[in-house]
């Protein structure tokens, strides 16, 4: 089969091509067969897709994808990761590659506004991508962000 054919029975969320493609291959081959920018673009989609038998399977390829995307493990593939905000985007990158960080050490680190900051990870913590802990330090309350793990 056609290289490029191929690719697209998996773009299109083909009931056999996709399945078998993450249950039989290895990420690094799929990603090099699917190529990279693709499947960083796809993915989220691709993910929604699968049933419930090979979602199992698919864990190695989100954290592929989070690697790729952000350079780090604990990033989870959302269907509304593409359509975020550049700054929010860099501000969920920011808090899944370092966790454990204040709400004020990522404004820092990204020279963000700290009420933009709060802004960001508030919206990140209602939808679930983002998770806080509150710890008093120094007599300082502060929110300390994590990536959500479910």
């Amino acid at each position: 089969m056609d290289l490029d054919k191929w690719r697209e029975m998996p773009a299109r969320c083909h009931p056999s091509y996709l399945p078998d493609a993450v249950a039989a291959m290895d990420v690094s081959e799929f990603i090099h067969f699917y190529g990279a920018k693709r499947f960083v673009a796809d993915w989220p989609t691709l993910r929604e897709s699968l049933s419930a038998s090979v979602t199992q399977s698919a864990g190695t390829y989100d954290m592929a994808w989070s690697r790729l995307v952000g350079g780090g493990w604990n990033l989870k593939p959302t269907l509304d990761f593409h359509g975020m905000p550049k700054r929010r985007k860099q501000f969920l990158l920011r808090a899944a590659n370092s966790p454990c960080n204040s709400i004020y050490a990522l404004a820092k680190d990204l020279g963000m506004q700290c009420r933009r900051a709060h802004e960001h990870a508030q919206c990140l913590i209602d939808k679930g991508k983002l998770r806080e802990k509150e710890v008093i330090e120094g007599g300082h309350r502060q929110r300390m962000l994590y990536p959500h793990t479910s």
